[in-house]
Parts: structure tokens; sequence; C-alpha cells
């Protein structure tokens, strides 16, 4: 398979960051909503000046999976996954305020499969205790059922749900957590 190196990203890697979103985004959601509505999606949270402004953001960190001998590739220039962890308040009232958001754990369709998801959820993990997290949480869609799957064989479980908004589809997200 060759070695797979996580790091922390740089601004410089916001573009092809974007073009992994995308294709991740389109390989797991494309079938199950309309081009639409993808296309509205897409447009509204994967622009370049989103990505650009989200890499700023105050109290969020992200991390990159490379894959040696890629580094030529014009797409993703060996990136193979990316980790986002945010700050968000949004579930203060049911977890108190000391939690991180697991915003975004994308791999590349390409090298699913591979562990690289497990290797950076360790990176999520390793970071929200070291940070002295109490709690870590993400939102995953109510029909994603294997992504369901795998956060809770990495001990998360479900304890809210919230809107998700896929262009004009009000969509159900299960919130689930996992203490530290």
């Amino acid at each position: 398979m060759g070695e797979i190196t996580i790091r922390l990203s740089t601004f410089e890697n916001t573009a092809q960051m974007r073009d992994l979103a995308i294709k991740s985004y389109l390989d797991t959601f494309a079938e199950s909503n309309t081009p639409e509505n993808m296309e509205a999606f897409l447009k509204d949270s994967y622009s370049l000046e989103k990505m650009q402004e989200e890499f700023h953001e105050r109290g969020a960190v992200l991390y990159l999976a490379y894959k040696d001998g890629l580094d030529n590739e014009p797409l993703s220039r060996g990136i193979v996954g990316f980790l986002r962890l945010r700050i968000n308040e949004e579930t203060a009232d049911k977890l108190g305020n000391n939690s991180i958001e697991l915003h975004r754990l994308y791999i590349h369709p390409d090298f699913k499969g591979m562990g690289i998801g497990n290797k950076l959820m360790e990176v999520a993990l390793a970071y929200a205790t070291q940070n002295k997290f109490d709690w870590i949480w993400l939102g995953v869609w109510e029909k994603n059922f294997n992504a369901q799957k795998v956060y809770a064989k990495w001990g998360f479980e479900k304890f809210s749900e919230h809107v998700f908004q896929m262009g004009d589809d009000a969509q159900t997200d299960w919130l689930m957590k996992k203490a530290l």
C-alpha cells in the first residue's frame, strides 16, 4: 500500500482539500440526492473561498493524510484524506462547553478501505485528548449506515439530531458523541 503520513495542513493545501472533499462527497452522496441539491450544496459549502475561510476559523485544525509515491498526482498531490476538527458550541446545552466537533473526515474514493480513516480517527482522538476536551462529537446523515457503524466501533453513540440542509432538502443528521 505504501506508507501513509499524517501531518497538519497548511493554507496552501486548501485547493487540494477542496478537490478531495468534492470527490469524496459526490462518491458517498450523489446516488441519494438530486443533482440540483448536490450542486447547490457543493457550491455553498465547498467553494474555494469557503474552504479558505474555514482554514482560518478560530479553534479549527486540519490534518492531511499523504500516501508515499503520489506527490506528482495533479488532483491530490499525494493527499488521500483529511480531517477537520473545530470548536462548535452547537451541542453546549447537551455536552457542556468543553467539546470539539469532528467536522470532516474524508477519504479519496480510490483509497477507501486501506485504513486511512482509522489513522485519521486516531489523530482526531489524540488531539482531543491532548487538548483536554471532555467530548468529541460529530454529525452523520441518518441514512449513512456505513459511517454510523464505523463511528459506533470507535465508541461514538447517538445523543441527538439536527437538520442538515442539502440544497432544498432538509435532511436529518444524527449527532454522535464520545467521552474522552
